[in-house]
């Protein structure tokens, strides 16, 4: 007869080849298998990683040193691993964008836009796991906003090292997403984003494409209506200034005409005819942080003394987390008869700084201009998730319904094996141990792109050609001035177009 240990190892052949030949070896042959078995459910309820270097990203970021936070996204792209190489590029590009790496920022970016594609292809053979383990066993695929800024991003890159080529080429990646993200999604879904094309007016602008300008602020306007009920966001002043501006050079003389009508408080501010040898200062801030998401745990009992078991347990050890989820799974999987679902939630982040200033003044003259808010990143996260809730959902109750049931079978395949022998308690411990697995490894796809800003403002500001001192200060609230002013020195020629970035991460 074939001994079963002969493809082990010499130093394993303590270990039987399978938990139900324990019958025919010594008496401590199922506690090996018990501790094998709890060790494979603690590598797999630890085998996702929590990403803990982002406490001390955020911290880097808040104190001014994104150069710090480069390093500690590089140093932890192992843990990232295979599944989450997508998010991995997206964090390295946006902290290297931080830092003004801007030529680095888009090569790795460049890489997650080509990964974003690839991974479309792939997503089937990786459904198993998701089913049977938890939502994070699947490829980080980016959410489809998420998708779009990394081209967004990639354009300020190539606008900040003024590669005006380049930065259409985004401005056209950006359109044909958008434009296939609508053909693809119906209904209210997030298939719009309207910084996104406000954007590429801007950069059609500045190249000097001002049909394909006209067109993008166009498209804006009507997205910043129709989406307003979800993004938070207003029609920019500076979009109605940009319309009339534009349609005023174009000679659109009837378009001019009724966005005059339409948007009268703007009409002193846009100053016709546009004179060409103006130069142009654009400064884009980022405020705050992106949300980040958390485990929405509901534990679920199927009978009146579970019910009081689940209060008891809350009530002692409060609300469900990653952290105390091994002493609940440990109870809940004793007593049998409560399931459990995760599911993402969204914790926003919010910023202190309501807009910034900007001052240039060259000695003589002082032009003044506040930012205003164009991008709410809270609020487009928001709809992206309530997007797919209910996919999330069903998948959630039919993966927790799978396990529950696998756990039963395991216990009852454990009794039939053993029942010659009247070991039925191994059929309990073995369901028990399923149990726990179950429970364990239910937790939620809390994966996102947190190194983004919660917030994007854009401040432009036309000036004759010259030298200037350059002051922007942060304002909360209250109207208070947050922190010290950032300074500069700038030259600007006739008709050059400069843009600035400038991040607050309070």
């Amino acid at each position: 007869m074939r001994n079963p240990h002969s493809a082990f190892p010499q130093r394993f052949k303590f270990f039987p080849i399978s938990p139900f030949s324990c019958r025919l070896h010594e008496a401590n042959c199922w506690s090996w298998w018990r501790l094998g078995l709890l060790g494979f459910v603690f590598l797999l309820a630890g085998c996702n990683g929590t990403f803990s270097h982002y406490k001390e990203v955020d911290h880097s970021l808040k104190a001014g040193n994104p150069d710090k936070a480069v390093t500690l996204i590089q140093e932890a792209e192992d843990d990232y691993g295979r599944k989450n190489r997508l998010l991995y590029l997206m964090d390295e590009g946006m902290v290297l964008h931080l830092a003004g790496r801007y030529e680095e920022s888009n090569t790795v970016l460049e890489e997650a836009y080509l990964l974003v594609e690839e991974l479309y292809t792939t997503r089937l053979r990786d459904q198993a796991s998701a089913i049977l383990i938890n939502e994070t066993q699947l490829p980080f695929e980016g959410e489809p906003f998420e998708h779009v800024l990394i081209n967004v991003i990639m354009g300020l890159n190539y606008a900040l090292l003024q590669n005006w080529n380049e930065a259409l080429v985004e401005a056209r990646r950006i359109d044909h997403r958008l434009n296939v993200l609508s053909d693809r999604v119906e209904g209210d879904a997030y298939k719009e984003d309207p910084f996104a094309r406000y954007l590429t007016g801007v950069l059609y602008e500045i190249a000097g494409d001002l049909n394909n300008a006209y067109v993008a602020y166009r498209k804006a306007e009507t997205i910043y209506d129709e989406t307003q009920s979800w993004s938070k966001m207003p029609l920019p002043d500076g979009l109605k200034t940009d319309l009339m501006r534009v349609a005023d050079i174009l000679h659109l003389s009837e378009d001019l005409e009724e966005y005059r009508t339409k948007y009268l408080e703007m009409v002193d501010e846009v100053p016709l005819p546009y004179d060409a040898d103006m130069a142009q200062l654009i400064v884009v801030s980022y405020h705050g942080r992106s949300p980040k998401k958390e485990d929405l745990f509901i534990d679920v009992p199927i009978s009146l003394d579970a019910l009081a078991l689940v209060a008891l347990a809350k009530s002692v050890g409060g609300q469900s987390t990653r952290s105390n989820r091994e002493g609940e799974a440990l109870i809940y999987g004793i007593h049998g008869q409560i399931a459990r679902v995760a599911l993402p939630r969204l914790v926003p982040q919010h910023t202190k700084i309501a807009y910034s200033t900007i001052q240039l003044t060259d000695g003589t003259t002082t032009f003044d201009a506040r930012s205003q808010r164009v991008y709410d990143i809270d609020a487009v996260a928001e709809k992206n998730l309530d997007d797919e809730y209910a996919t999330l959902v069903l998948r959630a109750v039919a993966r927790t319904a799978i396990k529950m049931a696998a756990a039963e079978g395991i216990g009852i395949g454990a009794r039939s094996a053993v029942s010659k022998n009247s070991q039925d308690w191994v059929g309990l411990v073995a369901v028990i141990l399923a149990r726990i697995f179950v429970l364990m490894t239910e937790e939620a796809d809390i994966r996102s792109w947190r190194t983004l800003p919660g917030e994007i403002h854009l401040t432009r500001l036309w000036i004759p050609a010259g030298s200037y001192n350059l002051m922007v200060n942060a304002v909360d609230r209250q109207g208070r001035v947050i922190g010290q002013p950032n300074t500069d020195q700038l030259d600007f020629r006739s008709g050059e177009v400069r843009l600035l970035l400038r991040q607050y991460s309070e």
